[in-house]
Parts: C-alpha cells; sequence; structure tokens
C-alpha cells in the first residue's frame, strides 16, 4: 500500500493479501474485480490478483477486465509461482505490448512453476500455454 502513491505499473497480491487489505473476504474471479478497481485508484496503473487452482484476474490500466481458469495440472511447489508469474506478465508486456498475451504467459509461467520442484523452463511454458488455448 505504502508504494501506491508512486503509481506502480504492476502489482499483484493473490486474492487473500487482497482481502486482507479492504477486510473482506475474496473467492471467485468475479469477487476480486471491484477491489483491483480501488487499488487502481489509490495509485495502481495494473492490478493482477493470482488465485491458485481459480485461475487469475487482471484488471488493466485501460479498463480492460482479463480472466482466465487455471491451467490444469498438479501443484508441486508454490514457492516462486507468484514471481514467476509477475516475471512472465512484465516478459510478455515488453514482447508484445499487449495485456492479454502478457496475462497469459504469467498465468502460465506461475502455472509451470508450481507444476515443477524448480523454476519452470521455457518449454514447460509453452506447454501449458498449448494446454491453455486447448480449454
Amino acid at each position: 500500500l505504502k508504494v501506491l502513491k508512486y503509481k506502480p505499473f504492476l502489482i499483484k497480491p493473490n486474492n487473500h493479501e487482497l482481502g486482507e487489505i479492504f477486510n473482506v473476504e475474496l473467492n471467485t474471479r468475479d469477487e476480486v474485480i471491484p477491489y483491483a478497481k480501488k487499488l487502481q485508484e489509490m495509485g495502481a496503473q495494473n492490478v493482477l490478483i493470482s488465485m491458485a487452482g481459480q485461475g487469475a484476474v487482471l484488471v488493466s490500466d485501460n479498463n480492460e477486465v482479463i480472466q482466465s481458469n487455471a491451467p490444469k495440472g498438479t501443484v508441486v511447489n508454490s514457492v516462486g509461482a507468484g514471481d514467476s508469474m509477475v516475471a512472465g506478465f512484465l516478459a510478455g508486456y515488453l514482447e508484445t505490448g499487449s495485456y492479454k498475451k502478457a496475462f497469459i504467459n504469467g498465468l502460465c509461467c506461475g502455472s509451470a512453476s508450481a507444476f515443477q520442484v524448480g523454476l519452470a523452463t521455457k518449454e514447460d511454458v509453452e506447454s501449458i500455454k498449448k494446454t491453455l488455448s486447448e480449454n
């Protein structure tokens, strides 16, 4: 919350952290959207909310709301998955300039890392992207 006055390009709380900020319980993708918008009013440009097995939601600075179910897979170790999601989102945005493509890249990077003991490889991420597009 302390950095919002600096208008960060991206923040990525999970649904539990977002709920703690506003003292509410947020369980569905639709429930997180108004609170993501409140974070934007407070200064965040883009808000990416991870929701573990429920997927993720992005509320972008152009008022677009993008959401997706989580890719299918078995979670082995979720440590680092959120950081991988942020890295994938930023890499995808820098490469394409598209929030939709950045969102998908971030979602797949985070999931690929959660499905591994260590960090995922580019091949792991691309494999998950294929399964996501099949759903």
